[in-house]
C-alpha cells in the first residue's frame, strides 16, 4: 500500500508510516519536514540539474525530487515554510546566470521559471521570513556585489532592490527567525576572509546592520536556523584550509557568534536547511580535495558535534539547500 505522508501537529509522520508498514513517497513528506538540495558542481559533468530530496527527522540517503530548469552551481535557495514553494536563486552555469527558479516543496517535480534576478551572480545566500512570502538574497559573485534584493516568494516575478549589505561580498550564509523577521547574512568574504555578520529586518527594505563577528574568519560556509526558537548556526567553510567549525547565534539579539561543535569533516561549499522548529540541521555536499555526498545533522538546540545522516545521490560542491519549513 502507497499513501502521501504529511506531517500533523508536529508528529513525525514519516516514522509513524514505517511503524505502520506503509511506504513513504519518493522525495520525502511535506509539511515542514523535507529538504531539497538542488544543482551544484561534481566535477565530472561538471554543472548538474539534479535537485535532491530528505525527510530531515529520519537519517537516510537523499532521493531524486525532479530537476532545475538549467543546470548550475553555487546558488542561493530559501523557501516560505510550509506554505511549500521553494526558490532557488541565480548560480554558475559556466557563467554567471540572473535565473530565479521554484519549486513546490511538497510535491516532488521539476523546478519552474520564476523571474529574474537584479544582476548575473553566483555565490550568494538566501533567507526568507517563512509564511510572511518574502525571500531575500545577500551579496554575491559579480566580481563582488553588495546587493541585497527580494522577492515575494508566492508570485513569479522578477527581484527588486532591498538595500545593501557593508561591503561588497560573496561566499556568504544566510539564516533567519522565520515570521519573527529578522534575517542575518555572515559576509564571509570581501576579497579575502572575514568574521562580519549583519541583519535586516525582512518585512522593511534597508541596508544591513552590524550584528557581530563569527568565531573565526572564513568563507564558503552556509547558514540554517531553528526559525522562531531563534538560534542561527553557521557551518563549514575555509579559512585558507577547510574548516569543520560550527557557530551559533541567538537571531533575535545582535553579539558575537559562539563555538557550537565540529562538523564530521571539515569542507568549503556546503548546502544547508533544516525543519525549522523541529529543531534539526543539515549540512550537504562541499569539499575537501574532493567532492563530498555526506549529509550531516545537528540537533539545533543542543551544542556538539554533526552526526552522519546519509549521503546526497552525488558528490557534489556548492548545491543549494531549502525546506517547507
Amino acid at each position: 500500500m502507497t499513501v502521501t505522508i504529511t506531517s500533523f501537529g508536529g508528529v513525525d509522520m514519516a516514522n509513524l508510516a514505517k511503524i505502520m508498514g506503509l511506504d513513504v513517497p519518493e522525495g520525502g513528506v511535506s509539511g515542514g519536514d523535507r529538504g531539497v538540495f538542488g544543482g551544484g558542481d561534481d566535477a565530472s559533468t561538471p554543472k548538474i540539474n539534479n535537485i535532491d530530496s530528505i525527510v530531515i527527522s529520519t537519517t537516510g540517503n537523499a532521493l531524486n525530487f525532479g530537476d532545475l530548469s538549467v543546470a548550475r552551481s553555487s546558488a542561493g535557495a530559501t523557501s516560505n515554510g510550509y506554505t511549500g514553494r521553494g526558490v532557488f536563486w541565480c548560480g554558475d552555469t559556466g557563467e554567471k546566470v540572473n535565473i530565479i527558479d521554484y519549486i513546490t516543496s511538497t510535491s516532488a517535480g521539476n523546478a519552474a521559471d520564476f523571474g529574474d534576478y537584479i544582476k548575473k551572480v553566483r555565490y550568494l545566500s538566501a533567507t526568507s521570513n517563512g509564511t510572511n512570502d518574502r525571500g531575500v538574497s545577500f551579496a554575491g559573485d559579480s566580481s563582488k556585489t553588495n546587493v541585497i534584493d527580494y522577492i515575494t516568494i508566492s508570485s513569479a516575478s522578477n527581484a527588486s532592490d532591498f538595500g545593501d549589505v557593508s561591503a561588497e561580498s560573496a561566499y556568504s550564509g544566510a539564516c533567519s527567525n522565520a515570521t519573527n523577521d529578522r534575517g542575518v547574512c555572515a559576509i564571509a568574504n570581501t576579497g579575502s576572509a572575514v568574521n562580519n555578520i549583519e541583519y535586516i529586518t525582512i518585512s522593511t527594505p534597508s541596508n544591513a546592520t552590524d550584528f557581530g563577528d563569527l568565531t573565526v574568519a572564513r568563507y564558503i560556509l552556509s547558514g540554517l536556523s531553528n526559525n522562531t526558537n531563534n538560534r542561527g548556526v553557521f557551518g563549514g567553510g575555509t579559512t585558507g584550509s577547510n574548516s569543520n567549525i560550527i557557530d551559533y547565534i541567538t537571531i533575535s539579539t545582535t553579539g558575537d557568534a559562539t563555538d557550537f561543535g565540529d562538523l564530521t569533516l571539515g569542507r568549503r561549499g556546503l548546502g544547508a536547511t533544516s525543519n525549522g522548529t523541529n529543531n534539526r540541521g543539515v549540512f550537504v555536499g562541499g569539499t575537501t580535495t574532493s567532492r563530498q555526498n555526506i549529509i550531516d545533522y545537528i540537533t539545533i538546540s543542543t551544542t556538539g558535534d554533526a552526526t552522519d545522516f546519509g549521503d546526497l545521490s552525488t558528490a557534489v560542491l556548492t548545491p543549494a539547500g531549502t525546506s517547507n519549513a
